[in-house]
């Protein structure tokens, strides 16, 4: 009798151990099939983005792009993507579903043309390419994989100094997340782990513009199961990383790229030696004002600086054909704030 008992403990024991190891391994997969999937997902969106949208009447070839020397990374991705099998083979079949929210959560705010093409505009342009993919957005709940919250936080622009003032980000969120929840069981069914946000704005999930207040705020809590899609990544541990996220690059209007692929010269003269783009404010000292001018000083007329800078005497718009001339890009890292080209 007690051979017996000693024996049904130990399969008991046994199938435990087996069911919490399988449940670890379950849960390991499906966060790292979630990481893998939402990363081609982006990719797929801005890829299509870029060579879907008004596309230019002459294809670059491989053979072609070779000659030139700048812009070629981009250059040869575009002429890559074009040569490989549709993206969306990769995400056999996932579906994802968009609510249909009240106006005044994303496209009222599109009455202020900069909410669609500032550098945080990426949250505007998922929306529309999900809204305008067939083969991935359904229409059916029911049959979706994942599901897409579309709350545009970032065009509130300030009417002091122009940027975007997201303090009305965590309040208008919860109550889209409010308003789904008490609508349809999918929020409730999985606690938000499969619905996604996009956070395209300086410390992304936390959603402040400051990082001391970013990092004491942390991620919301009602974020915190989900998976955002945010601009801001660092290799070391940070509170704003600390949710499932997918880092996607700051938004680049399509006809910038494309004007730069155009007008990009194959073997024309490269009069400036090292381009940089940044802005001369930084208060409450000028910090980087003296910097960016005693490189001016060296290096003289062959060193392009643009923004608030000007150029051989002249002031020079923030275009990207600044571009077309230089030999070298001083692309350094500049935090969450901006994208240097």
């Amino acid at each position: 009798m007690n051979t017996k008992g000693f024996y049904v403990r130990m399969r008991l024991l046994q199938n435990n151990t087996r069911h919490y190891r399988n449940a670890d391994k379950s849960n390991f997969c499906s966060r790292y099939f979630k990481w893998i999937l939402w990363f081609s997902l982006s990719f797929y969106f801005f890829s299509s983005f870029l060579i879907t949208n008004n596309k230019p009447t002459n294809s670059i070839s491989r053979n072609t792009v070779s000659k030139t020397k700048h812009s070629r990374a981009l250059i040869e991705e575009l002429s890559l993507l074009k040569s490989t099998h549709n993206p969306q083979d990769t995400l056999k079949g996932m579906k994802v579903y968009v609510y249909d929210l009240p106006s005044k959560y994303n496209t009222d705010w599109l009455s202020n043309e900069r909410c669609s093409s500032h550098l945080f505009a990426s949250e505007v342009a998922i929306h529309k390419i999900l809204m305008n993919n067939n083969d991935i957005r359904t229409l059916d709940p029911w049959e979706a994989d994942f599901f897409f919250v579309p709350v545009y936080v970032s065009c509130n622009f300030s009417t002091v100094n122009g940027f975007p003032a997201i303090g009305h980000a965590r309040s208008l969120i919860s109550s889209a997340i409010q308003l789904i929840s008490s609508e349809l069981p999918f929020w409730n069914r999985s606690s938000g782990s499969d619905h996604v946000f996009v956070a395209s704005h300086d410390f992304g999930s936390c959603f402040h513009t400051l990082e001391d207040v970013a990092v004491a705020d942390g991620v919301p809590e009602v974020l915190k199961n989900s998976i955002i899609l945010q601009t801001f990544g660092v290799k070391y541990k940070h509170p704003c990383q600390e949710v499932e996220n997918v880092v996607i690059p700051p938004y680049v209007s399509p006809e910038s790229v494309r004007t730069t692929l155009k007008m990009s010269p194959l073997n024309g003269r490269r009069d400036i030696f090292v381009f940089f783009r940044g802005k001369m404010e930084l208060h409450p000292k000028n910090v980087s004002g003296r910097f960016y001018s005693k490189c001016g000083r060296r290096y003289g007329g062959s060193m392009a600086m643009i923004g608030g800078f000007t150029y051989k005497g002249r002031d020079l718009p923030v275009t990207s054909q600044r571009f077309y001339g230089q030999r070298f890009v001083y692309a350094h890292w500049d935090g969450p704030h901006g994208v240097q080209e």
